[in-house]
């Protein structure tokens, strides 16, 4: 043990303790070689177990983090020293704010106030409003995970939901018929939700679409076969756009392979094939413009 006085504040002892004042002294006075084994070799005149429990205490709070080490300035900042008095913390217990929660506050609040003008006097009152909003949201995070849960086999919608399908003329039997894949799928994912009600309306709302433009269109989502050829309608379309026949028909084996390969199922191959055509029939049109932009340079002469 080094044969020296120890100081400390008497109001962080009169807030904390004793033994966390001589702590946090010295912690301010070698934060670069600051541990607990520096602690219990530095103070040895004191009991082991007091010690461990003082850290403790004081790392939960945050202060080894935000505590400055001393400098030349003549005037340090004092924000930067702030915590919580033995007052305050009792007043955040009674508003229902935990011990812990209210140190882990403290980094953050001592970081935004750092260097801002901030009256010794207002502290306190700041630094309770800061933590109750954060801890009022941490709550209302906490309320809201509460409520979610897993989707089970028996759930169905509400009959505030089945009113709202109702009242969109989507009748039961489709529904009804939505709600096993439905479950099945979400029990698959394993998400918890306070929602379910609105996923499944949102389904059910979507399918409906789908089915309704199937009717009214008399079209289906289907895959693309190997003898599919476009419409006369689709190649009036291209032929209005300037693009020569025989490019058109040159990207049809191209165009069938691609969704052949790839398995997806559509309502308007003749649309599919009218953006295909035209982004290959500009790709290649900007290329020939390249092309003859380099064959016009003729500045590699000049040199």
């Amino acid at each position: 043990m080094s044969e020296k006085k120890y100081s400390f504040s008497k109001e962080i002892a009169e807030s904390l303790g004793i033994i966390e004042a001589i702590i946090l002294d010295f912690f301010q006075n070698n934060p670069k070689n600051f541990s607990l084994d520096a602690l219990k070799n530095e103070l040895g005149f004191l009991d082991v177990s007091q010690i461990e429990n003082s850290y403790k205490k004081l790392n939960n709070l945050g202060l080894f983090k935000i505590i400055p080490t001393k400098n030349n300035s003549s005037e340090p900042d004092e924000t930067m020293n702030f915590y919580p008095s033995e007052d305050l913390v009792k007043q955040a217990c009674n508003l229902g704010i935990e011990e812990d929660f209210l140190g882990d506050q403290l980094p953050s609040f001592n970081l935004f106030w750092k260097g801002k003008d901030l009256k010794p006097h207002l502290k306190e009152s700041k630094f309770l409003q800061y933590a109750l909003k954060n801890w009022r949201e941490k709550e209302k995070i906490e309320y809201q995970e509460s409520k979610k849960v897993l989707i089970d086999s028996n759930w169905r919608p509400s009959e505030d939901a089945i009113s709202i399908l109702k009242s969109l003329d989507i009748n039961d039997s489709f529904f009804e018929s939505l709600l096993p894949e439905f479950i099945l799928f979400w029990k698959e994912k394993r998400i918890k939700s306070n929602s379910w009600n609105s996923t499944f309306l949102n389904h059910v709302k979507k399918q409906w679409a789908k089915k309704s433009f199937k009717l009214e269109s008399g079209k289906e989502n289907l895959p693309l076969s190997k003898n599919w050829s476009p419409s006369e309608d689709c190649m009036k379309v291209l032929e209005v756009t300037n693009i020569p026949v025989e490019f058109i028909e040159s990207k049809l084996p191209e165009f069938r392979l691609y969704w052949i390969d790839a398995g997806e199922i559509s309502t308007n191959w003749n649309n599919k094939f009218i953006n295909f055509v035209k982004n290959s029939w500009e790709k290649d049109s900007k290329k020939s413009s390249n092309i003859l932009e380099r064959l016009a340079n003729t500045e590699w002469a000049k040199k």
